[in-house]
């Protein structure tokens, strides 16, 4: 459902065509003499004349052209939209290792010998990875920008997808974009 819905424009357009072609067979319906209106009505809905089919058809498709373009001309904001949602989940997945640095930073701070210390240099290695992390994810955003200034929306799209994809998996290492 949720892919047919990316397509609303072009469903309300044939939907439009549809509604179109009902409204002319009531119209012809109510024009002729005919005394029993429900059966004149399906005889026009479903067989009707040849100028008739060719008018409905012509309306049915000027109608799904016209949703056709309507989609076209809103495809564009749709990837706009895809990409400004892909750059907040980008910021959201910087934060969680840059204040785990902080963190980190300020149980370094308050330890009286840091060098001397078990903890500290545990802190001191997830400080590293963390920091390495933030330094693969900067370069990924180097990578993404580039890809939306050259135009290239749905491959920056996609690497943003990979940088989520690689975040919420166990693995530690960047991915090659």
């Amino acid at each position: 459902m949720k892919s047919a819905w990316r397509y609303k424009e072009i469903i309300f357009g044939v939907s439009l065509g549809l509604v179109m072609w009902i409204v002319d067979a009531a119209m012809h319906v109510q024009m002729s003499a005919e005394t029993d209106v429900l059966a004149g009505f399906a005889a026009e809905l479903f067989a009707p004349g040849a100028t008739q089919l060719f008018f409905r058809a012509l309306f049915l498709l000027i109608a799904s052209a016209f949703g056709f373009v309507l989609w076209r001309a809103n495809w564009r904001e749709r990837e706009l939209r895809a990409l400004e949602e892909a750059i907040i989940a980008f910021h959201r997945q910087l934060d969680s290792p840059a204040m785990r640095i902080v963190n980190h930073v300020r149980m370094l701070q308050s330890q009286s010998h840091p060098a001397r210390d078990e903890l500290t240099q545990t802190v001191l290695a997830l400080i590293g990875e963390d920091a390495r992390i933030i330094d693969e994810l900067a370069q990924q955003y180097i990578r993404f920008s580039e890809q939306v200034v050259a135009g290239r929306t749905r491959e920056a799209v996609e690497t943003l997808r990979a940088i989520a994809a690689w975040q919420t998996a166990p693995r530690r290492t960047p991915p090659v974009a």
